[in-house]
């Protein structure tokens, strides 16, 4: 247990940092004694811009082939030791902290075990910026977002008349954080077997790694769900699958006809 009553705020810090940490974000930045942070030129440039005294790069806790959950508890214990200098530490994840982030329900537990407040703050989400790539309201065709291991583990059933953006598909069957070649260890032809149970073969679906400043900027490969092990070498560690739906569910209508037109 910390003696004293200390601060950690995590910022999410978007898929373009310069483009999309609020306003909030950069007045905690402004103020903080200490920041912690994976590498980005455009996060280096914002913090000397910001003449930020003191940020520390976390690269060497999270690196090619490594285990995720060993780097997380990695992560945890280095903020946590920073802690016992300063009084408010932040934290920038790339991304919203709370989409797809492990590592915060880590930090969540560890605010009550060790005694600290903890803030989390949003930026501009890769699904956010997805949306925009693919120009699709996700309300308007109905969306489903989940993660490509958890889709396999879990067994959920698939609704086709759906849309849906699948996660992480860079470590499908891996617990390794594979950075630098995403087709290492990556069991890829499991997630497209069980997509190929659920869609025609040829059915269309795109690769996709945006860019959090508009749909020119995106990296869109458009390819048949049979042909998503042939492209493995288009995945990155930033790549998500984006699946539109098929045709359009049958319309209630008796329901429909007690709406007022």
């Amino acid at each position: 247990m910390l003696s004293k009553r200390k601060n950690v705020s995590v910022i999410g810090a978007g898929v373009s940092p310069s483009a999309n940490i609020t306003l909030q974000s950069i007045e905690i930045i402004k103020k903080s004694e200490c920041i912690v942070y994976f590498s980005d030129p455009q996060l280096v440039k914002m913090f000397d811009d910001m003449k930020v005294k003191q940020y520390i790069s976390l690269d060497d806790l999270y690196f090619h082939g490594a285990v995720d959950d060993d780097a997380y508890q990695a992560i945890l214990s280095r903020i946590l030791s920073l802690l016992s200098t300063y009084n408010n530490v932040v934290f920038i994840q790339q991304g919203n902290p709370r989409f797809g982030v492990s590592l915060i329900d880590m930090l969540e537990e560890a605010s009550i075990s060790h005694g600290f407040n903890l803030d989390v703050f949003p930026a501009v989400s890769s699904f956010d910026s997805m949306i925009i790539d693919v120009k699709r309201d996700p309300l308007e065709h109905g969306t489903v977002i989940v993660d490509a291991n958890r889709l396999l583990l879990f067994s959920y059933k698939m609704e086709p008349s759906h849309d849906y953006y699948i996660y992480h598909i860079c470590s499908v069957g891996t617990k390794k954080t594979n950075i630098d070649n995403a087709s290492e260890d990556n069991k890829l032809e499991l997630l497209q077997q069980k997509l190929t149970e659920i869609y025609p073969k040829n059915h269309q679906c795109s690769i996709i790694q945006t860019s959090g400043v508009g749909r020119n900027n995106a990296i869109i490969r458009n390819i048949e769900v049979s042909s998503l092990v042939n492209n493995i070498i288009d995945i990155s560690f930033g790549t998500s699958l984006f699946i539109p739906c098929i045709g359009r569910p049958e319309v209630h209508e008796d329901i429909l006809s007690m709406f007022d037109l």
